[in-house]
């Protein structure tokens, strides 16, 4: 049995084409979620998963013209395919505050968001320090004061800073949509608290970030996309019980 197969066997991808979900374009395999935005010259990657979904991902991406690839943060799961892409001539951006991050996940180190969660911190931990991304280099670093640089390139989106589950992690905000990184997770088929933060003050300030902006859709990068309706009791639940 090709490895492939077996994969896709016990991973099996869903995407956009086999689940509409409010209009957005999203690659979902394995527990980890990229998504498409168009662009006028080209189009634009949210995050890319780990190793074992990059055959998937690469076919799906065959119907569009990606010119850049937006991480929402550097971590292993979300980065791991990047240096692929970026080798057939896509620009990178990352946010600034995650310079260094990517390859060594323990210059960030994080906290479990519940006590529930800390023997899953530990394995986070572990693995992270195992496991690291092929190298790359992004092309643009963004600080949080360039909110419009998404529409500069031609896309119809803007950069909203979500930092705490890392330093630098980021959203875009396009429509109806936010794509939130892990700012907030669905990736137990229900919304939830992300389990980990390097920061869980900052954290805490983008939940209410998010609260304020109010979108009708959350892309989160774990889990499909879900509307908002569906999160907001969960994070208003987190920040009255803990923020």
């Amino acid at each position: 049995m090709k490895k492939d197969t077996m994969i896709n066997r016990l991973m099996p991808a869903v995407t956009d084409r086999d689940k509409p979900l409010g209009g957005i374009r999203y690659y979902a395999q394995g527990g980890m979620t990229c998504y498409i935005i168009r662009g006028k010259n080209g189009d634009l990657l949210i995050d890319t998963g780990l190793f074992y979904i990059h055959s998937g991902l690469e076919k799906w991406l065959e119907a569009y013209r990606i010119k850049h690839l937006f991480l929402t943060h550097a971590h292993a799961d979300h980065d791991w395919n990047a240096a692929a892409i970026q080798a057939k001539g896509v620009k990178i951006l990352l946010s600034e505050r995650d310079k260094g991050l990517n390859r060594h996940y323990m210059t960030q180190p994080v906290k479990p968001t519940f006590p529930k969660y800390r023997f899953r911190n530990l394995t986070q931990w572990v693995n992270g320090s195992i496991f690291r991304s092929p190298e790359y280099k992004p092309d643009i670093y963004f600080t949080g004061s360039e909110s419009g640089l998404l529409k500069k390139l031609g896309y119809p989106a803007e950069i909203v800073p979500l930092p705490g589950h890392t330093y630098g992690s980021a959203g875009l905000l396009s429509g109806k949509v936010l794509y939130c990184g892990d700012a907030f997770t669905a990736l137990w088929k229900r919304p939830d608290i992300t389990p980990h933060a390097v920061s869980i003050r900052e954290m805490r300030s983008s939940l209410r970030r998010i609260l304020e902006i109010s979108p009708e859709w959350l892309a989160c990068g774990h889990g499909l996309p879900l509307r908002f309706e569906e999160a907001r009791p969960v994070i208003e639940d987190y920040l009255r019980k803990r923020g």
